[in-house]
């Protein structure tokens, strides 16, 4: 019932609370003025002789006009088309020859034109939800385009907040549809090689499905936020829940190969006593982990940790439910636990590098601090039209916009007329003044406003005043530049691509200028998709900063309770701090930066990676005041070390190939976290193999 609730629209602007103050104010700037980049074509003239401004080309548009009007989703046409339409490019406060929109849609060789599009919801009902009536017309429009177009020589390309959308739901069909494959060859691989017993993967195969159900049951009961990155949410699931049952099949192997003969129930019972701590341990720590994501400022990260969590206590309950239930049928065979025993030679690599032990420390503490110098140097690159590679429609209509207009990368600001009125030569002053500010900054393209407008057209303050009095706003064509009834105005920055930092430090350098110069005015923030989602990116790394150093702390008091020791907590932090230090200082050195992908990295992958390194130290020995008993112990260590490293290997594994999935993804921020978790998990697993034997040996005081 509750996956039957769940909200499958997709949308861009799901990744912004709907409370921030952002929001709130670029919502209300669309209703005051008529926006006319929600969803544009680029039409590209590929012959070089023929421009736009030909009469043959727009006899063409006007046709192809026509054909798009049929369309029932279809309320109108405009950009380059009003200036081609005479009913269209009559103005009353327009009577000379250069246009101020002229130069925004139609490039400077006349070799690009951009149409706006305006669409009506009228059929949504016929439609499922939101995102499939916007998918069905934006391909029925550019099926018609593209065949109209194609024997003319000209290229068709979408843009805007609805293309954006548009494509954000076929990465997600795309990537959904392929994880699920993805998924069932991990575990057709697992079962081909390691776990052969069919009970087992029968008990694990209904874990994974009963757990996705429950999941996505909370997800719709509790109406949580789901978005593209939200596709990867099964994967983990999957993968975790993997990695945990295999240390329990392989206990149950190994217990069962040395006590039960043949029988499995008693070796059930030893295995669950056996993986008790580790595994209550290890769901604490990855649930307390995932949870962390809900400081995010974005709802579906906040729902990616909370439904992922809660995965991983459901896994802890099935486990001692279901799963041992249909496992208990199982039979004991060697044939499996002979395979996984292949992975005895990492305890042999291990006890031959520990030998070592000067030159193993030596060399972390130095790529330890490379890594930590090049860490340092991350940073913020975000941006949202990155997410899609780059032989993506949007991708490649980016591309056009950037060249053959002034981009996509908008700021707008709002000036509200009081205490003067739109016509006053002091409003108009300060909108010259703030616009050759901007005009003189590297960052703007260019700036447009209502004085352009005046400039241009000649208009005297009583000029204007009259036509202001006469005629509405909208019979003067000015809804994109002035609010109803003249009370306040539009700005418009067109700037060049910026990082996600780079724009919130021009908007703190152009609040600093507002501060000193807009007097008695009262000049709104500055605010855009891209400016909203540069701060969304700057919040979110801090929130996942904040996690990481809670579940850092949290690990530490773990530690130190299971081993009651300082030096043991020190050491466990430092065996899973360290990975995530080089993944960062590897990452930037191959030219990676922080994004919404690698910040949520952050904060899951402690959870993730400190498991197995529990699942070693809970079953290692701890050293006894009784120097007699050093020759015991060191072989004590070993034999528990060579026992558990192998089921360590082979969860590593599993998580590699599980979390691995992800590079198939067509979406930026599931691929980098994907790329991400792969390193630092391999990482995490030299560390336990190299280091953790040495570091014991400095803790016990004792060679191993």
């Amino acid at each position: 019932m509750g996956v039957a609730r769940l909200n499958l629209d997709v949308n861009f602007n799901d990744y912004f609370a709907k409370d921030d103050p952002r929001f709130i104010d670029a919502k209300r700037m669309q209703h005051s003025f008529e926006r006319n980049d929600e969803f544009l074509m680029l039409l590209e003239s590929k012959i070089n002789d023929e421009p736009w401004s030909s009469e043959h080309r727009q006899t063409q548009l006007m046709n192809f006009v026509a054909q798009l009007q049929r369309k029932q989703a279809i309320d109108e046409v405009g950009g380059y088309v009003e200036f081609v339409n005479q009913s269209q490019r009559q103005s009353p406060i327009l009577s000379y020859k250069q246009h101020p929109r002229l130069p925004l849609v139609l490039s400077a060789d006349e070799q690009a034109i951009m149409l706006t599009l305006h669409l009506n919801q009228d059929d949504q009902d016929k439609f499922g939800n939101t995102t499939l009536w916007r998918e069905h017309h934006i391909d029925s429009v550019l099926s018609l385009s593209q065949f109209y177009w194609r024997s003319q020589g000209v290229e068709v390309h979408l843009t805007g907040a609805e293309a954006l959308n548009w494509q954000y739901a076929k990465v997600l069909r795309h990537d959904l549809s392929w994880f699920a494959p993805g998924l069932l060859l991990v575990i057709t691989f697992m079962a081909l090689m390691f776990i052969k017993s069919r009970w087992w993967l029968m008990a694990i195969a209904a874990n994974c499905l009963m757990i996705l159900l429950l999941t996505l049951g909370i997800a719709g009961w509790f109406n949580l936020t789901l978005a593209a990155i939200s596709a990867f949410i099964p994967v983990i699931i999957v993968t975790l829940s993997l990695a945990y049952s295999a240390h329990l099949y392989l206990g149950w192997q190994r217990i069962g190969t040395q006590v039960d003969d043949g029988t499995g129930t008693n070796a059930i019972a030893a295995t669950f006593e056996h993986n008790r701590k580790p595994l209550f341990y290890a769901t604490l720590t990855t649930a307390f982990g995932f949870s962390l994501l809900s400081v995010s400022p974005s709802p579906p990260i906040q729902a990616f940790g909370v439904l992922v969590a809660c995965a991983v206590l459901i896994h802890y309950l099935l486990c001692h439910t279901l799963l041992v239930t249909v496992a208990a049928k199982a039979q004991i065979s060697a044939v499996t636990f002979d395979r996984v025993t292949r992975f005895s030679k990492v305890a042999t690599m291990a006890k031959r590098i520990s030998g070592y032990p000067k030159a193993v420390m030596a060399l972390v503490v130095l790529l330890s601090l490379v890594a930590a110098s090049s860490a340092f140097k991350l940073k913020l690159n975000d941006d949202p039209m990155s997410y899609f590679a780059d032989d993506n429609p949007l991708a490649i209509s980016q591309q056009k916009v950037q060249q053959y207009f002034y981009g996509i990368n908008l700021l707008h600001i709002q000036v509200p007329t009081s205490p003067y009125a739109i016509y006053d030569k002091a409003y108009l002053s300060f909108l010259y003044r703030f616009g050759r500010y901007l005009q003189s900054q590297d960052e703007v393209k260019r700036v447009s406003h209502i004085g352009d407008w005046v400039k241009s057209a000649g208009l005297s303050s009583s000029q204007l005043k009259r036509l202001a009095h006469e005629n509405t706003v909208a019979e003067l064509g000015l809804g994109a530049e002035i609010s109803t009834g003249f009370e306040s105005s539009l700005l418009t920055i067109y700037l060049k691509p910026l990082t996600a930092r780079e724009m919130v430090e021009f908007e703190q350098k152009v609040e600093l200028w507002l501060g000193e110069n807009q007097g008695q005015l009262q000049v709104g923030k500055l605010t855009s998709s891209n400016l909203m989602f540069a701060h969304l990116c700057l919040d979110n790394a801090k929130s996942m900063l904040l996690s990481f150093a809670i579940a850092l702390s949290l690990l530490s008091v773990i530690l130190g309770l299971i081993k009651r020791s300082f030096a043991f907590a020190v050491a466990g932090l430092s065996l899973n701090f360290l990975p995530l230090l080089w993944m960062f200082g590897l990452w930037q050195v191959t030219g990676g930066f922080i994004s919404i992908g690698t910040a949520v990295v952050l904060g899951i992958m402690l959870g993730i990676i400190v498991d197995d390194t529990l699942h070693l130290m809970l079953k290692l020995p701890v050293a006894s005041d009784d120097k007699t008993e050093v020759p015991g112990l060191t072989e004590q260590f070993w034999q528990q070390y060579s026992g558990v490293i192998p089921v360590v290997s082979f969860t590593t594994m599993t998580l590699v190939l599980g979390f691995g999935i992800g590079l198939i993804s067509e979406f930026g921020p599931i691929i980098q976290l994907s790329l991400l978790s792969v390193i630092v998990i391999s990482f995490a697993w030299l560390f336990d193999v190299i280091v953790l034997p040495v570091v014991y040996r400095y803790l016990l005081r004792r060679p191993l």
